[in-house]
C-alpha cells in the first residue's frame, strides 16, 4: 500500500456520533476474518460454525455479512450495534481506510456522509498507521 500520508500533517478528528448509524445501513459487504468470527461468536455465544451458518457468506476465502440496498446490517438494532464490543475490523477502524485516507479529498467527500468526521478528539498519527495497518493486515 502506498500512497502519500498527507494524514501525517493534519490534525484529523473523528469521533463517532450517538445515534448515527450511517454507516451500519449502507449497501456493500462487512468482512469477518478468523479473530472477528471467534470473537463475535464467543461474544453471542454461539459455535464459530453456528455464528457462520447464520449470519455469513462464504465467498472464495472471505467470509462476509452482505448489506442489501435500501437495508441495514443485520446486527444493527435501535440501540446500536448488537456486537459492538466484538465487531469486525472493518467496523473498528471506519473512517480509516485505505480508500478513505489515500488522499484528503477522498477524506473531505467520507465526510459529508459521516458526521463523526472532523469532531471530536485528534487522532494521533500513530493510531491512523496502526488502524491502516490493522486494517489492511487481514487481506
Amino acid at each position: 500500500m502506498m500512497f502519500q500520508k498527507w494524514w501525517k500533517k493534519e490534525a484529523l478528528k473523528f469521533e463517532c456520533q450517538p445515534d448515527c448509524f450511517k454507516c451500519c445501513c449502507k449497501p456493500g459487504v462487512v468482512y469477518f476474518d478468523k479473530d472477528d468470527i471467534k470473537r463475535a461468536a464467543e461474544f453471542l455465544d454461539l459455535s464459530e460454525q453456528k455464528f457462520k451458518q447464520t449470519f455469513l457468506k462464504k465467498e472464495g476465502h472471505y467470509w462476509m455479512l452482505e448489506v442489501e440496498e435500501n437495508s441495514a446490517c443485520l446486527f444493527l438494532t435501535p440501540d446500536g450495534c448488537n456486537i459492538h464490543p466484538a465487531k469486525p475490523k472493518q467496523c473498528r477502524t471506519y473512517p480509516f481506510w485505505p480508500e478513505v485516507m489515500e488522499t484528503k479529498n477522498n477524506w473531505e467527500l467520507t465526510s459529508a456522509f459521516c458526521p463523526g468526521m472532523n469532531k471530536g478528539p485528534v487522532i494521533p498519527t500513530e493510531t491512523i498507521r496502526h488502524l491502516l495497518k490493522n486494517h489492511t493486515d487481514w487481506w
